[in-house]
């Protein structure tokens, strides 16, 4: 400060100079706070004064000005001028002006690509002792030997600029062999001495470069000791983007060892600066501190939105969270806004968010928004986005913005799947099998493979039905099974009830045998993973013992994921088996030691027993502070539902947003089904659909999602209510396979909801749900037939319908069937076998079995009056309206002026309950006389 009140009293060509250096770095915050913050305005004025009359100082103000207009401002006018003010610079000899110039003609940037003229400036700056020069001539030149020549004399003059103490030779030094190491360790320690020996002639940037290569786990560089070392020197050289490495890094796995108190110390210093990295930080890291820290999250957010600046990043995400106004209000316009300024960059990420956001929410965007964001997609996926390629594929596929062109569409999922994207290779999967009327199902079967080959399970599933439908390959329930094995193998919960209802359709052991063979025959050939494949089949089978021997066998040879399987087994069989259930779960932990995706699942089956929850919600914590997502998703869930820690549903909200911000899909469901549902947090329908809709623009094939969405349209919940669009959506799931899909699919037939009705489609569609044991699909076919709501009134088929969940275990079926027998409907009349199964379904806990009973008992020719009021009373006491109101008739007093407390109780309790004739009577303040009321439901 000292120095610039010195010179600020100059009002000549060199003070204006000097003052700009010193404020275009910054000045520290105050004496306790060495964090730098940039004065840019102020900068401007002082090198427009300084340009403003000639002078030995103008060339030096005309490239600061020049890097100004050029970073800052992308105008035309501005790129102009600043070209205007290198070329003149040059002209008097000012080498750094030379070799700008010459850059921005070798890129084409504000003037003509020129690439003769870009070496004749190159070679001007190199005359003048520009090192970098030398390099740039080397990187231009095809002759290998004039090549070497060039880069000789720029390192020549960098050594000798480095060695006379110049802080930028030695760290353009070190960059040059940094990006020009190829991964070779010798280049790379080339690079370290040299940003060493930047940073110890006062270079912050170099010390900060020299941090990050050394926090570099991927090369032998690393030492985070020296890193943090690094960060602290930098930091307290006024740079405020070390200070947020050191002020994140316990909220980061911890890497440096920054303790807590030191980590906030960093960000108040940081915050001070009123930078929008600072800002967006502290709000990230408060926002998981409780309602407290959350309104201190909106405030900073808030402050952020108040100055923003040019950074890509941060206008990325205060996009986002304008977008899914989580913490602050939601603002489509201005999240499209921010996301615009950013892609203008050329900003890939922000490309792709602008993109994904305006074709989501089309009552947010223009027609001319669309097409840009087609076109941005379109600029992301050659950048090699493979997100962005994966949504241009999907816009094409659907006509989203864009005139639909599927062979365009496949073309750009299989740029995404050669990028790696394998949920590129499910896109194209389906797309083989769906909507190609079976030409190419075969390259159906081919995407498919290379998808379950990445262990991808929808891939696995995907194939699975393909062989048991016989679905463009001949139909083979051993390979189904196997297919589906591998899936259930690989933890999927939607394989496995694919699994039993296999089963269920094949009938008889004869496909489970074919497919154990197919499974043991692999393990033979050393396939651990058909092992486990193994274990899951007996499984479903319900085969326990052969699935613990399988399993057993493969874990005391040492393999960690069957001792997890093991575990997970024992964990289900009951308190008696805790114990082998720890012991297995410990081995897991030992051979997991190092692979973080085991340990979440290791640290979720530890928090299903109370003994070991603790230790299990501790792994989550250590490692959702190195920012795995998985486990951050785990550790909400805990949180909003209280297993081994206590509940917390604003650490859990935040936890669950950090994960979508660091690309979880499984957090945003996640999310997205606690907004639903109100479980751990507060109920928000709207933010619920919101999220899923994200989910549905990302990955269209996800049926979770397609249910979630066609249930939120047919209740109105967070939407207008839609029973044609909620169809079409259930409608998506069914085509894609998925049982709930095809029950309410058929249900929407059945009944005429949002689609006309048709009986015969409905019967189809709620059948082959109930193949796969869906109980509620079997009822409503058993309703449909008996009503003849279906196809046609089939009373023998409804029995069989109902008989077939009631042994499913549905006590509701149980009910019907009981029905049905007393009556004769659809089958023999038999009253004890009907009162046996409303005595199974009444020990389950269903009012209406025992109601069913008591009527059974009150009015059959041989009735048991005793026997039907104890039914009743067990119904009454279990809440059904109807007991307690024919409760309140038993109990009505013999004369006027008796007390009748009791049946008083009993018919306020049935008014409570919405029993219309208790309501009645309590209105009139009069019961009926017994005999008066024929309500039998």
């Amino acid at each position: 400060m000292e120095q610039i009140e010195k010179l600020r009293q100059r009002q000549d060509q060199e003070a204006f100079v000097e003052q700009a250096q010193l404020l275009q770095f910054g000045l520290p915050i105050s004496e306790i706070n060495p964090l730098r913050k940039a004065q840019p305005i102020e900068v401007e004025r002082l090198l427009e004064r300084a340009l403003a009359n000639p002078g030995p100082h103008w060339p030096s103000a005309a490239v600061r000005r020049a890097k100004m207009l050029l970073v800052r401002d992308k105008e035309q006018a501005s790129s102009e001028r600043a070209v205007e003010l290198l070329r003149r610079a040059a002209a008097m000899q000012n080498r750094e002006a030379a070799y700008l110039l010459a850059g921005l003609m070798e890129a084409g940037a504000g003037v003509p690509r020129d690439i003769a003229a870009a070496k004749g400036l190159y070679q001007v700056a190199l005359r003048l002792g520009h090192g970098p020069a030398g390099l740039a001539l080397a990187r231009l030149e095809s002759d290998a030997t004039k090549a070497n020549v060039f880069a000789t004399q720029g390192l020549r003059l960098l050594f000798q600029d480095a060695r006379q103490g110049s802080a930028d030779a030695a760290k353009t030094l070190a960059d040059h062999y940094r990006a020009t190491s190829d991964s070779a360790p010798e280049r790379l320690s080339v690079a370290l001495e040299w940003y060493r020996r930047a940073s110890d002639l006062g270079d912050p940037e170099a010390s900060l470069r020299l941090g990050r290569m050394r926090l570099d786990p991927k090369t032998t560089l690393y030492q985070p000791q020296e890193a943090r070392s690094a960060f602290e020197k930098a930091a307290n050289g006024g740079l405020v983007e070390a200070a947020l490495v050191l002020a994140e890094d316990p909220h980061k796995g911890g890497t440096l060892g920054v303790p807590v108190d030191e980590a906030e110390l960093w960000l108040n210093r940081a915050l001070e600066t009123k930078e929008s990295r600072a800002l967006l930080l502290g709000a990230e890291i408060y926002s998981q501190q409780g309602s407290e820290g959350r309104e201190k999250a909106k405030s900073l957010l808030t402050e952020a939105l108040q100055n923003v600046d040019d950074d890509p990043g941060v206008l990325v995400a205060l996009g986002r969270q304008l977008r899914n106004g989580d913490l602050i209000e939601r603002n489509l316009p201005r999240a499209i806004a921010l996301f615009d300024k950013a892609a203008i960059e050329g900003n890939a990420t922000a490309s792709y968010e602008y993109a994904r956001t305006v074709l989501s929410y089309p009552d947010a965007a223009t027609e001319p928004m669309r097409k840009a964001a087609i076109a941005r997609l379109q600029a992301a996926a050659e950048l090699g986005h493979v997100k962005a390629a994966i949504s241009l594929g999907d816009a094409l596929l659907n006509g989203n913005g864009v005139a639909p062109s599927a062979s365009e569409a496949v073309r750009w999922y299989e740029k995404a799947a050669a990028g790696g994207a394998t949920m590129a290779l499910i896109r194209l999967g389906d797309y083989y099998a769906l909507r190609s009327d079976g030409v190419e199902i075969s390259r159906a079967l081919e995407w498919y493979r290379k998808g379950a080959d990445a262990n991808i399970s929808t891939a696995m599933i995907r194939l699975g039905r393909m062989y048991s439908e016989g679905q463009g390959v001949p139909q083979d329930y051993a390979l189904a099974a196997t297919w589906l094995s591998r899936a259930a193998a690989a933890g999927s919960g939607p394989a496995m009830v694919e699994l039993s209802a296999l089963y269920s359709r094949a009938g008889g052991p004869g496909h489970f045998n074919l497919a154990r063979d197919v499974l043991e025959k692999a393990v033979r050939a050393g396939d651990t993973r058909a092992s486990i494949a193994l274990a899951k089949l007996y499984l479903a089978r319900g085969e326990r013992a052969l699935a613990e021997s399988a399993l057993r066998k493969i874990a005391e040879s040492g393999d960690t994921e069957a001792a997890l399987q093991l575990a997970e087994l024992y964990l289900s069989g009951g308190a008696d088996q805790l114990n082998q259930a720890r012991r297995w779960l410990s081995a897991a932990e030992k051979g997991a030691s190092g692979n973080d995706g085991l340990m979440v699942r290791i640290a979720l089956l530890q928090m299903k027993d109370p003994g070991t929850a603790r230790h299990g919600a501790a792994v989550l914590e250590s490692l959702a502070r190195k920012n795995n997502t998985e486990a951050m998703t785990s550790l909400a869930q805990a949180l909003m539902e209280g297993i081994g820690v206590q509940p917390d549903a604003n650490r859990a909200e935040a936890l669950l947003r950090r994960a979508i911000q660091l690309g979880n899909d499984n957090a945003r469901f996640v999310l997205a089904k606690a907004y639903r549902e109100g479980n751990g947090i507060e109920k928000n329908p709207e933010r619920a659909v919101a999220l899923y809709r994200e989910i549905y623009n990302d990955e269209p094939g996800d049926t979770k999602v397609l249910l979630a969405l066609g249930d939120a349209y047919v209740r109105g919940e967070g939407v207008t209510r839609d029973r044609a669009l909620a169809t079409q959506f259930y409608a998506l799931a069914a085509q894609n396979g998925d049982p709930e899909g095809k029950m309410h699919l058929g249900m929407a037939y059945l009944y005429g909801g949002g689609v006309p009705h048709d009986g015969a489609k409905a019967e189809r569609l709620l059948a082959q749900a109930g193949e796969a044991s869906l109980m509620m699909a079997r009822l409503q076919l058993g309703d449909a037939k008996a009503s003849g709501m279906g196809a046609a009134i089939d009373p023998e088929g409804a029995f069989a319908s109902f008989l077939r969940a009631a042994e499913s275990g549905s006590p509701e079926a149980m009910i019907e069937v009981a029905r049905a027998l007393k009556k004769g409907f659809g089958t023999q009349r038999d009253p004890a076998l009907a009162q046996s199964w409303l005595e199974r379904a009444a020990r389950m806990g269903a009012q209406d079995a025992l109601y069913e009973l008591y009527r059974m008992n009150a009015v059959a020719t041989d009735a048991k009056p005793q026997e039907a009021e104890r039914w009743l009373l067990q119904a009454a006491q279990n809440g059904h309206p109807a007991a307690m109101y024919h409760l309140a008739l038993r109990y009505r007093p013999p004369s006027a002026d008796q007390n009748s407390i009791d049946g008083n109780e009993w018919l306020a309790k049935a008014a409570q309950a919405g029993h219309w004739q208790a309501i009645k009577a309590i209105r009139k303040k009069k019961l009926p006389e017994p005999g008066d009321s024929d309500d039998d439901d």
